[in-house]
């Protein structure tokens, strides 16, 4: 019984383990490899061209999304100690977008994107507790968590923030090389900053004021936390504003 035990083991370990040189025989069904729609970019004129000026590399690594003082300290004079707030304003209309960007109240934009943050958050937080418990908060006490939330952020001072740089780039988007189909924009650049601890402190503060001491409080408190103080960058375009804020 033993012996019959242990053969029987080992035929399952055996084919587990794929033991001998048995292959999986294919169907013969394949698909196509996917293709990745590309999009060509020609860059018509920027800011100094005539001049023969190079491209700055802060204004490169914002069209390559990183936003964060991690990237812009090293090349951008102006940043260090800050907490950087990245602009960015597309358009067809050169003064109308840089007008966007700068004559339109910037504390005001990045309020507005703070306020975005923050109801992705608690819905987010919402969502994962009904999967977990498979309860569903009343809808007048989901707005009100929402509105208190909202209410404290509203709170927060953008106190000594500054414009340190700003940059435009004129465009021309084809979706392939022999299309006679295209899109010409200006991308404005600008990037603002505030003293990086003064922010953090009033972020903090913030999410000390609402009373929510639950687990499920605290652990929103702090996902909200790190997302505002690592919150990057305020546009007119909202797919780029979706991209940059999937990254908190």
């Amino acid at each position: 019984m033993k012996k019959r035990s242990f053969i029987l083991a080992l035929a399952a370990l055996c084919f587990l383990s794929s033991c001998g040189t048995t292959k999986v025989t294919g169907s013969g069904i394949k698909g196509k490899a996917a293709k990745v729609q590309k999009n060509y970019v020609t860059i018509l004129d920027y800011q100094g061209a005539s001049f023969g000026s190079e491209i700055p590399q802060w204004v490169v690594e914002i069209g390559n999304g990183n936003y964060s003082a991690e990237y812009l300290s090293p090349i951008m004079p102006g940043i260090s100690g800050k907490k950087p707030f990245v602009v960015v304003a597309r358009g067809d209309n050169l003064e109308f977008t840089k007008q966007w960007a700068d004559l339109v109240d910037v504390e005001n934009q990045v309020g507005d994107e703070m306020q975005r943050i923050v109801g992705k958050a608690v819905s987010a937080s919402q969502t994962g507790r009904s999967k977990q418990t498979g309860d569903v908060k009343d809808a007048t006490l989901l707005e009100q968590e929402l509105n208190m939330y909202k209410q404290a952020v509203s709170a927060v001072e953008l106190n000594g923030l500054e414009k340190i740089a700003s940059y435009w780039i004129q465009k021309e988007v084809k979706p392939s090389k022999s299309s006679k189909e295209s899109k010409v924009y200006y991308e404005y650049y600008a990037v603002w900053g505030m003293n990086k601890k003064l922010y953090d402190i009033q972020i903090q503060n913030a999410m000390n004021s609402v009373d929510d001491n639950t687990d499920e409080g605290k652990a929103l408190k702090e996902t909200l936390s790190l997302k505002l103080q690592n919150m990057m960058i305020t546009s007119n375009d909202e797919e780029l504003l979706s991209e940059a804020e999937e990254t908190l």
